[in-house]
């Protein structure tokens, strides 16, 4: 609709004053729309709706999550339907692009195991990646110290909405249409903990973005992303190129013991060799749902951060 309302052919086409892409809230701002939940609730919560608030007010949160599944996985649900109908209405081809985005939701990011999912050949796959991280539904992420023009780029799906409906509900539609959405909040339930592990690393992000703008960070960083090679991968690096500073990250969707936490950060220690960042000053960290002896382990000289640092950072006025 607003490429037609702002396209060469429209009658205002070179008359606006201005233009605002509006996206899905964040983690913190989307927090507001279900204060009933305790914030681990709410993780789980944002994994399966995303920041979007038409999608956020489906959920009652004076009900479970699995109460919630069962309203969502009905023939006759919003939640259900929307994500289709959407999609139908931006894409021209849409059978295709559901196989793409259902391969990238099913955890295959590169372009060579997206082809191997799909069956459809480079060419097409590119074609169509490239139009649905136009569009928004995907976003390519290359290691954050390669060049944007890097091969090693990995696919995700740019919403959590999207990403949960097409890792459960598109490949299942079967089970909610005759009537069977009872056995799939049962699968789903199964299966969310490991979902919610990448969720959780995009809200780790946006943690440590805010906590990078209110300068609660050993420096201010100028770019954060993943970083991977050859096996070995990074879950966050954050960088200033300016003042060779690096922060190296570790997400955890777990409770976690001093000793675990320990190996973890120890572990990122080594890994951050293999970065190639040899003269600059480091700094690591691990994010997780909960860590025993977090005070222990600051005092060693680590950063750490569970869920009680998420409520403190939102009880605070901005």
């Amino acid at each position: 609709m607003m490429e037609k309302l702002l396209g060469y052919k429209s009658p205002i086409y070179g008359r606006r004053t201005a233009q605002l892409k509006v996206s899905p809230l964040g983690f913190f701002e989307a927090r507001a729309f279900l204060p009933g939940y305790s914030l681990e609730e709410f993780v789980r919560a944002y994994g399966i709706l995303g920041g979007t608030p038409a999608y956020l007010l489906e959920f009652d949160d004076s009900k479970s999550i699995k109460e919630n599944l069962r309203a969502y996985f009905r023939p006759d649900s919003f939640l259900y339907g929307d994500a289709r109908f959407v999609l139908m209405e931006e894409l021209d081809e849409p059978r295709n692009y559901f196989a793409v985005m259902e391969a990238v939701a099913g955890g295959k990011t590169t372009l060579g195991e997206i082809m191997n999912e799909t069956g459809l050949e480079r060419g097409t796959v590119a074609k169509y990646l490239s139009i649905l991280t136009d569009l928004g539904f995907v976003r390519r992420e290359v290691p954050v110290t390669a060049s944007r023009k890097s091969r090693k780029g990995r696919y995700y799906i740019g919403d959590p909405y999207f990403a949960f409906w097409f890792r459960y509900v598109h490949p299942n539609v079967d089970l909610i249409e005759t009537g069977q959405g009872d056995f799939l909040v049962e699968l789903v339930m199964g299966d969310l903990g490991e979902y919610l592990g990448w969720v959780f690393e995009d809200i780790a992000k946006q943690f440590l973005i805010e906590l990078n703008r209110t300068g609660k960070l050993p420096f201010k960083f100028t770019k954060i992303s993943r970083w991977w090679r050859k096996g070995e991968e990074i879950d966050l690096l954050a960088l200033n190129e300016r003042e060779r500073k690096a922060l190296f990250i570790e997400v955890k969707w777990k409770d976690l013991s001093e000793r675990k936490a320990k190996g973890i950060l120890k572990d990122l220690e080594r890994k951050s060799r293999l970065v190639g960042l040899d003269d600059w000053e480091k700094s690591y960290g691990i994010l997780a749902k909960c860590v025993e002896g977090k005070e222990e382990l600051k005092n060693e000289g680590w950063l750490v951060w569970d869920l009680e640092d998420f409520e403190s950072l939102m009880e605070k006025p901005k």
